[in-house]
């Protein structure tokens, strides 16, 4: 990966290191601890595909694929390390790909709202969690028809907003922290012109786009060991923890620099949410992915 010096002279806000590269458009870090979450989040995806990277009914020889807003890159190596024989690029707006990957494996500093400029038609795109990353779903969406060959396919896994309380399912976020910081959040991303609700709509989307033959699949990730069945309570451990370190990422930038918290505000705030969350004995929250 060939990079200019200037993507390096990274944002650093109330205490956490942001990109260079579009600054100020993707509101999360791009920090060690981070890069550790989103690492932690790669693991509750495959544990919740049964191991999987993917569910597309892609060929084992694919050729040529795409992994949009990459991120430390931990999917596109181990595709990578799969399928030998394809070529995979992930693209990201933060150099924080390992330097030593697999031979048939790249990265590329890029901005996927803007124009696509590869130079050959792609097999397979995949992206994930990327509710706060797009302004323009509808035009992404457009662009992956277009960059796509016929007969390939387009995955997105990504996540539902709100959660919910599986427990009390009448709980409103005037009652609870979590769910409160679930509406702030999406409030907050829509004054920054994100629509973090529309993965929930993202198969009229993609039908809008162009795409035939499209499936979904929702998955629950029960929040903390609430859940029964060895497999839901170890996904339940991992979306504990990756939830807890969601919140500050999430939370920092958009409250502090669209709804005008002080980064003290922010942090007790949070204190009341972890709190909720880590005492799942009375209320048992999920994700839906």
């Amino acid at each position: 990966m060939s990079v200019t010096p200037s993507v390096f002279e990274f944002r650093y806000e109330n205490g956490r290191r942001y990109h260079a590269y579009a600054d100020g458009k993707y509101p999360v870090p791009n920090d060690e601890v981070e890069k550790d979450r989103l690492d932690l989040q790669h693991h509750a995806f495959r544990l919740t595909l049964d191991g999987a990277l993917y569910r597309a009914p892609i060929p084992n020889n694919v050729q040529n694929v795409l992994d949009v807003g990459c991120g430390t890159g931990i999917w596109a190596i181990e595709f990578a390390e799969e399928h030998p024989s394809a070529k995979v690029l992930g693209t990201d707006l933060s150099p924080i790909q390992p330097t030593e990957v697999p031979p048939n494996c790249s990265f590329l500093i890029d901005d996927a709202d803007h124009d696509w400029v590869f130079r050959e038609p792609f097999d397979f795109i995949h992206s994930r969690a990327m509710m706060a990353a797009f302004k323009d779903w509808p035009r992404y969406l457009s662009q992956c028809y277009t960059n796509l060959k016929p007969g390939g396919y387009v995955e997105i896994q990504d996540f539902y907003l709100p959660p919910h309380c599986h427990s009390h399912p009448e709980l409103t976020p005037d009652e609870s922290p979590f769910l409160k910081w679930s509406q702030l959040l999406g409030e907050s991303a829509a004054k920054m012109g994100m629509d973090m609700y529309l993965p929930g709509a993202l198969a009229e989307s993609l039908r809008r786009a162009g795409f035939i033959n499209i499936h979904s699949k929702h998955y629950k990730w029960p929040i903390g060991s609430w859940a029964k069945g060895e497999k839901n309570k170890l996904l339940g451990r991992f979306a504990l923890e990756d939830t807890l370190d969601w919140l500050p990422s999430s939370a920092l930038a958009l409250f502090t620099r669209v709804l005008g918290w002080s980064r003290e505000e922010v942090e007790v705030f949070l204190a009341s949410v972890r709190k909720e969350l880590k005492d799942d004995k009375k209320r048992h929250f999920y994700a839906t992915v």
